[in-house]
């Protein structure tokens, strides 16, 4: 058995960009597949409309037969999501495309640099614009060939960690207006009422791309995981393939994801999403806690959580790192992990680095966070420093939740032990 400490893990620092990487500070007529969380190309499209269920807006299409949708992901390079496109062969070609771009630095600023229309010199600069209360970067040329004049176009806006793209090439004056008024009628709406806002005569719609990687990926069944033993303070789950040692003098037992957190004290809105997907797409394996939890006063109660969570729920086209020297997937999956778990009871809203490192050929990774809960009998907030540990393991991602209200002991709790043994064969409950 090879045995490793947390506290080893502080030789290996990966620096990022928005996020910093460093870890364990020490240590049609066929139905559509479905993501269970919405992901960028997630959408619905009708005879009149297209509708985005991951950003949240509509685009009304064509009223014209002569315009088929057209799939271009297969085009897609890092970091760029072909979303929706269709063309016309009437009167010569005419393009729409959707696209997004997963940006890593700031959004507005990546969205007026993607205004830019490739090949044109000494361009004038794009000019902003007000599309559905946000602001857009819009750029525009008419240019004259052999067949004619071409109209091209680009509107680009930041949303979230994206730059959000509409681009037209048309040779037909007629639907190149068409189109722009279109995309200059744009409506943003709430992502999670998309079924609503597209209508009753839509359906779903996903690109070849991701339509692949739904059909490839690996079948996991959090429910049926295997949840592994406790013997005295040391935590072993054979099918995973690791034990790990909670510190002497706690108080370890398996339980529920409420339990695993008895210190939150959260929003509506963060409750809401605890219940939601990271409730359903994630168990607890176990949780100790510093002091018993029953009979426990209300003052703060130091603890470590292990849990198991289904990747498909939270980032169905991101692979985990296979190595903390690579700062692209390193960056993007640190955003994806922000997106799924900030304000819930896994991950504060303040985070803001990614940490990295190798264990025994498991690539590890730390995001440090914070909350403050409020004091019992006070009106004072009490600061609790809080760690989200992730590594994968048979597909499956293995997180360690620890929370301290002191900076010191939860850098101790770091320094608790895991080992690595060979994982039992692939037949155990819990894979398909």
């Amino acid at each position: 058995m090879l045995q490793n400490r947390f506290c080893m893990l502080r030789s290996i620092l990966v620096p990022l960009g928005v996020f910093c990487c460093s870890l364990f500070a020490c240590s049609q007529t066929v139905p559509e597949p479905t993501p269970r969380i919405p992901v960028p190309e997630s959408a619905f499209v009708s005879p009149h409309q297209y509708t985005n269920a991951f950003f949240g807006f509509k685009l009304l299409l064509p009223d014209d037969r002569h315009f088929q949708v057209v799939d271009l992901s297969e085009s897609n390079k890092a970091l760029q999501h072909f979303l929706f496109a269709e063309k016309s062969v009437k009167k010569g070609i005419t393009l729409l495309i959707v696209s997004a771009i997963q940006v890593l630095g700031n959004p507005d600023e990546e969205a007026q640099k993607a205004a830019f229309l490739a090949g044109e010199q000494g361009a004038k600069a794009p000019e902003g614009v007000d599309i559905g209360g946000r602001l857009f970067w819009k750029n525009q040329t008419e240019q004259k060939t052999i067949s004619g004049k071409v109209y091209r176009f680009r509107y680009a806006t930041g949303l979230r960690e994206f730059v959000l793209v509409f681009s037209v090439s048309a040779q037909d004056g007629r639907q190149a207006d068409e189109l722009r008024q279109n995309i200059e009628s744009v409506k943003f709406f709430d992502p999670e009422t998309a079924r609503e806002v597209a209508g009753a005569d839509s359906h779903p719609y996903l690109t070849d791309r991701v339509r692949h990687w739904l059909e490839s990926a690996p079948q996991l069944d959090v429910a049926r995981l295997d949840p592994g033993r406790l013997s005295g303070n040391v935590y072993s789950n054979p099918f995973l393939g690791f034990s790990y040692q909670f510190p002497s003098g706690w108080h370890a037992g398996q339980s529920s994801l409420e339990a695993a957190n008895p210190n939150a004290r959260r929003d509506s809105a963060d409750s809401k999403k605890d219940q939601g997907l990271v409730g359903q797409c994630t168990r607890v394996l176990s949780v100790a806690t510093k002091d018993p939890q029953e009979g426990h006063d209300d003052s703060f109660n130091p603890r470590i959580a292990m849990v198991a969570a289904d990747p498909s729920c939270f980032a169905p086209d991101l692979n985990f790192p296979d190595s903390v020297h690579d700062e692209q997937a390193m960056e993007l999956f640190g955003q994806a992990l922000y997106r799924a778990f900030a304000g819930t009871a896994f991950l504060g809203r303040n985070a803001s680095r990614l940490i990295a490192a190798d264990l025994s050929g498991h690539v590890f990774l730390e995001m440090p966070s914070g909350s403050a809960i409020p004091v019992p009998g006070s009106t004072l907030l009490r600061k609790v420093h809080m760690s989200f540990v992730v590594t994968s393991l048979r597909g499956y991602w293995v997180i360690w939740l620890l929370e301290s209200d002191t900076e010191s002991e939860l850098g101790r709790l770091l320094r608790t032990s895991i080992s690595f043994v060979p994982p039992v064969p692939a037949t155990a409950p819990g894979t398909h």
